[in-house]
């Protein structure tokens, strides 16, 4: 077992390091889903008339949960410690890729017409009807990013995800925001464990780092593309298995 320095000039087991960044990871993605089914319960149970939206919010709430349990069984069954090191397997399964961003689109719905912002899909490059990847991981990725987006981005604009075909078996997904851009000293540690990009919005700092981990075992890498005070760009790759007729500049509202 390897040994790597801790902070206070010692050494510890690696592996337990990296069981520390396992537990966080896992702590960050259940706090997510569960902030999700808190602000829908919450909503439902400051409403007048609990009947008049009560499928909206009780749907929502369903569809959280149903992700917290999909989340946790994908990072169980796919997550290996070894070596101080943290690995991941993939769990391939066919995705028809327009019906998938609506339907992670809709878990945004409530949020999004809280806070004014719109979140817009372009489909661009002939991107195939289908793909077979790790639904989940991909999931994780982007909903890491567009979480991120909302967080930051002011009322009353875009969040927009393009996503492009890359040949036959690689898909490259852009989301850009307009937020006045991420801080020029925080920029070099974005994708290290435990680094908030803004420690006063909470958060523990591994959205971007667990992003990249994904990304990387689908085959591809994760980048900031753009960080000024006109907007920021991710973009992320993913190798995966392209099937059926292309989709061609769709867009998505």
């Amino acid at each position: 077992m390897k040994l790597s320095p801790n902070n206070s000039g010692g050494t510890y087991p690696a592996d337990i390091e990296a069981m520390q960044r396992f537990m966080g990871m896992l702590a960050h993605e259940m706090r997510t889903q569960i902030a999700g089914i808190c602000t829908a319960s919450k909503m439902l149970l400051n409403e007048k008339d609990c009947r008049k939206n009560a499928n909206f919010y009780l749907s929502h709430i369903n569809c959280m949960s149903v992700n917290v349990l999909h989340v946790l069984n994908n990072m169980m069954a796919t997550t290996t410690i070894g070596d101080g090191r943290l690995s991941t397997n993939i769990v391939s399964k066919r995705i028809q890729i327009r019906q998938w961003l609506k339907e992670q689109i809709q878990q945004y719905k409530l949020l999004t017409s809280t806070r004014s912002v719109k979140i817009r899909i372009s489909l661009r490059r002939a991107v195939p009807e289908f793909i077979v990847t790790d639904e989940i991981k991909l999931e994780q990725i982007l909903k890491n990013l567009i979480d991120n987006a909302l967080k930051f981005a002011p009322s009353d604009t875009d969040v927009l995800i393009c996503i492009s075909s890359l040949g036959e078996t690689r898909l490259l997904f852009q989301i850009s925001d307009h937020w006045e851009g991420i801080p020029a000293d925080k920029i070099p540690f974005l994708f290290q464990p435990f680094q908030p990009i803004d420690k006063g919005l909470g958060g523990m700092g591994l959205g971007l780092y667990i992003s990249k981990l994904y990304a990387s075992s689908l085959g591809g890498d994760l980048m900031l593309a753009k960080s000024d005070k006109k907007g920021t760009t991710f973009l992320f790759l993913i190798d995966t298995q392209c099937q059926a007729n292309p989709i061609v500049k769709n867009l998505i509202h």
